[in-house]
């Protein structure tokens, strides 16, 4: 779980300021620790079922914000 919000706080830090989840039992620390960093106000978080869709979400609001966006997967 340290690692997970170390590597979110990572992201925030470089800009990211959305994260596209896809959830998964093995992405469950990152996707924790992504809703934590939300729920303080650092990032927006974004749930798609679909891995390809999260792809796809995360691309729109790269393009839109002309910020990175990250997705957080299984596979």
């Amino acid at each position: 779980m340290d690692a997970a919000a170390t590597l979110i706080a990572e992201l925030v830090g470089h800009g990211v300021r959305d994260i596209v989840l896809s959830p998964g039992s093995r992405s469950q620390a990152l996707a924790l620790a992504a809703v934590r960093a939300a729920d303080d106000g650092h990032l927006r978080v974004h749930v798609r079922i679909d891995e390809r869709v999260a792809g796809f979400t995360a691309l729109g609001i790269a393009r839109e914000t002309r910020m990175p966006a990250a997705v957080v997967c299984t596979s």
